[in-house]
């Protein structure tokens, strides 16, 4: 893709009487040099930096009006990238791990990333996926591209080589409310395996006037046992007399197992089944 800057002069022998350049005293023949050539200066290779590096069992990604984890057999490398200098595309990356070499990851939509809805690689930097098996050597683990190569450090390979662990993860809150209703929702989610890893989850609303609604993306490593809650203040089901009169939480995960419902309604609701 980056080329150095070649400039070709190529002679030309022209021979025979009455030729331009013929000499009297010589009979010789002046070479006339044909045209310079030269191919465009497309600059230096760019400078590639990696500012964060995060080893996760998913990926959150953004849907019609919604976001979703997506999971991976394996687990997924994500590198935040930021390029300086002549612009490299994605296809340009590759990454070598336990002796065989992976492309980075497409998704349609991106990620999301902080709020921000669809975070896509550019010629500016941007995330960088890899999907890889779930464990593996990591001691030849590379990040390349024109022009430079990326090592990820220690505590990011011995992540790449420990198996994930599993998570048990629980949505608590309140089933029904008074107005004025300001209820929380806690998520508690505990590391169940035998070595650190990063959790992964989405959380989506319906309700009220809402079809459905991103929430918050939440990712944070647990070492072996460790519990984190996150608390989360709910909307009120009190809006005007739109039915169904309630808010619904759904937590996604990248296991379905972990996948979890919370509804909410106004006390002066009739009990119902909640299915």
């Amino acid at each position: 893709m980056y080329r150095r800057r070649v400039l070709a002069l190529c002679g030309l022998a022209i021979t025979g009487a009455g030729c331009q350049g013929e000499t009297e005293d010589t009979g010789s023949v002046t070479p006339v040099p044909s045209p310079a050539v030269s191919e465009p200066d497309t600059g230096s290779p760019p400078g590639v930096a990696v500012t964060d590096a995060v080893v996760a069992p998913g990926v959150v990604i953004p849907r019609t009006d919604s976001i979703s984890v997506e999971p991976t057999a394996g687990q997924f490398l994500v590198l935040t990238t930021t390029v300086e200098g002549s612009g490299v595309d994605r296809g340009a990356f590759s990454l070598r791990f336990d002796g065989s070499t992976y492309s980075p990851e497409t998704f349609r939509n991106g990620l999301y990333r902080d709020g921000e809805w669809g975070r896509q690689f550019t010629e500016a930097g941007g995330p960088l996926v890899f999907d890889l098996p779930e464990t593996g050597s990591a001691s030849d683990t590379r990040l390349s591209w024109p022009g430079g190569e990326w090592t990820p450090p220690k505590t990011v390979q011995n992540r790449l080589e420990a198996p994930l662990p599993s998570f048990d993860v629980t949505l608590d809150g309140p089933e029904r409310v008074t107005e004025p209703a300001m209820p929380t929702l806690e998520i508690t989610v505990t590391n169940a395996g035998d070595t650190a890893g990063r959790y992964v989850l989405a959380l989506n609303r319906t309700g009220p006037r809402v079809a459905y609604a991103p929430v918050g993306r939440f990712d944070r490593v647990l070492e072996p046992g460790e519990t984190a809650g996150i608390t989360h203040d709910a909307k009120t089901p009190y809006v005007d007399d739109t039915e169904p009169r309630e808010v619904t939480y759904h937590l996604r995960a990248p296991d379905d197992n972990n996948d979890v419902t919370h509804r909410i309604k106004p006390v002066d609701e009739e009990t119902a089944t909640e299915s």
